[in-house]
């Protein structure tokens, strides 16, 4: 049996995680509240925060990750971190995408408004 302590993964490393995780919960769950953030976008933060919960309580999950895919230690922490940093971007990507087509569409539909607006204050002169 492999000890959290032989990873490298000291008390000092557990209970950092464990307050990484509260911290983001509490904090994202605040943003939620105030409505500064939107419930679909806090699930992936608070996902991030129970990982990072979990892995401070159970930090064997990284032993048999490790062992399941035959990579280092380090590497399986950076690998997750990179999966985890690339559905981030890919999400936001999409949000994005959305909302400058959204914007292009408006700016059409406030275009054509005005241009009937103008027509129809010309009809009413003549």
């Amino acid at each position: 049996m492999i000890y959290p302590e032989q990873l490298g993964f000291q008390s000092i490393h557990r209970i950092g995680l464990l307050f990484f995780g509260l911290g983001l919960a509490v904090m994202v769950l605040e943003l939620v509240r105030r409505d500064l953030l939107r419930e679909k976008y806090a699930l992936l933060w608070l996902i991030t925060a129970g990982v990072g919960l979990f892995v401070g309580v159970f930090p064997q999950i990284i032993i048999i990750l490790s062992s399941l895919f035959r990579f280092q230690y380090l590497t399986v922490i950076v690998v997750g971190a990179l999966v985890f940093l690339f559905g981030l971007v890919l999400s936001f990507t999409i949000v994005l995408s959305r909302l400058a087509e959204r914007s292009r569409r408006l700016t059409q539909e406030i275009a054509l408004l005005k241009h009937e607006l103008a027509r129809l204050a010309k009809s009413d002169d003549s």
